[in-house]
């Protein structure tokens, strides 16, 4: 008796971890769908593989579909990433440099690259449920590409936007990016997403 109820047990559990990578998967590719613009706060953090912290900054993100976006340090100190959908501009106002760099270099492993792309999930990765935990729904994306700068993505929801996204790379360093105060589809100002280099700043890079 005690086997059978443990068998239920186990099927009951791994129904419910089906159903909820099935709607966590579904709100995901809604949110990517319905997300043409964002904008947000956000607290970064990486650590090693015994969980010491390595580095910690914050900033707000601007994202637009295609290929624009804007990362814009605050701590540790001032830093701009910035994509107009051709070209990425790197700028360290305390160096007075910024560096050039196609678009098409953009790493697999930025939130930028799942958030700028507009298909089903299963096309690029293996998608696998994840227990929920502080409040936010998660789902683990393992890249198909062997050869991708990540080997696992997990990413939590809240109240159907991303809240948490984390990357684990191939040295089991995890990078963990969490966003608040989320504005989904906000408007931006036509050259918001251009950068114009301050008198006196070394360009490295085609400009």
């Amino acid at each position: 008796m005690f086997k059978k109820f443990f068998t239920v047990g186990l099927l009951l559990s791994s129904f419910n971890l089906l159903a909820n990578e099935l709607s966590t998967q579904v709100s995901l590719e809604k949110f990517l769908d319905n997300t043409s613009s964002l904008s947000a706060r956000f607290q970064q953090k990486l650590v090693d593989k015994y969980g010491f912290l390595l580095q910690q900054s914050a900033g707000s993100l601007s994202m637009q579909r295609p290929g624009k976006f804007r990362w814009d340090y605050i701590l540790p100190y001032p830093q701009n990433i910035i994509s107009n959908g051709k070209k990425i501009w790197m700028y360290d106002s305390e160096l007075e440099q910024v560096n050039v760099r196609p678009y098409n270099q953009v790493l697999a492993s930025s939130p930028v690259n799942l958030l700028d792309k507009n298909q089903k999930l299963d096309i690029e990765f293996v998608v696998s449920a994840m227990p929920k935990n502080h409040a936010q729904n998660w789902i683990k994306l393992t890249p198909k590409n062997t050869e991708s700068d990540f080997k696992e993505m997990q990413v939590g929801l809240q109240n159907g936007k991303i809240k948490t996204m984390r990357f684990i790379d191939n040295f089991e360093q995890q990078t963990e990016i969490e966003f608040e105060q989320l504005v989904v589809n906000p408007q931006f100002k036509v050259n918001y997403f251009e950068f114009v280099a301050p008198k006196g700043t070394d360009v490295v890079g085609d400009f």
